[in-house]
């Protein structure tokens, strides 16, 4: 849709841009009056294309996606693999994405289990990351291993990041300004 207001924006500035030299040049083969200090100078305008906060947010879930599938398919156990879902959190009716790792949610439901069943006591997210705090770190050693290892997974990361330091510049721009 851009590409096409760009494409319609550039043909009507070469149209006009035609008619009136056109139209100078008829004037002055007409007129010999005409003195360089009345002649209009030629407007210029220039666009610069800059992607919309919603496009950059697309483009990092799109690259997210990217670096999960690949880290998925070449780690070592599957209890590593990072699963996303999207829910809609209580109160709104947007959807959340989250992605955690996959010994995180069997540790959730374990405890969600033990918990019907009257075994142990309450939980929060804190809970689970700390009782998990050794397979967070090996799957930290395990991410840096495959990004030392490939060098493509390492190109992804690198992507990742620069797609978000844009994104938190526009955003920042855009909202911090007024």
């Amino acid at each position: 849709m851009i590409r096409l207001l760009q494409k319609l924006f550039i043909s009507c500035i070469l149209i006009g841009f035609v008619t009136s030299t056109a139209f100078a040049q008829e004037s002055d083969s007409t007129d010999t009056t005409i003195t360089a200090s009345t002649a209009r100078p030629i407007e210029e305008i220039t666009v610069v294309g800059q992607k919309s906060l919603a496009r950059l947010r697309l483009r990092i879930d799109e690259k997210e996606a990217e670096i999960y599938n690949f880290f998925n398919a070449n780690n070592s156990s599957s209890r590593m693999d990072i699963i996303c879902t999207k829910r809609r959190p209580t109160g709104t009716h947007l959807l959340k994405k989250e992605c955690e790792p996959r010994f995180l949610k069997q540790l959730r439901v374990e405890k969600t289990r033990d918990g019907r069943m009257g075994i142990g006591a309450g939980f929060n997210q804190r809970d689970l990351v700390g009782w998990s705090a050794q397979d967070f770190e090996n799957l930290q050693n395990e991410m840096l291993a495959l990004m030392a290892a490939n060098k493509e997974f390492a190109r992804y990361l690198a992507d990742l990041v620069d797609l978000t330091e844009n994104y938190e510049t526009h955003y920042k721009a855009i909202f911090e300004a007024r």
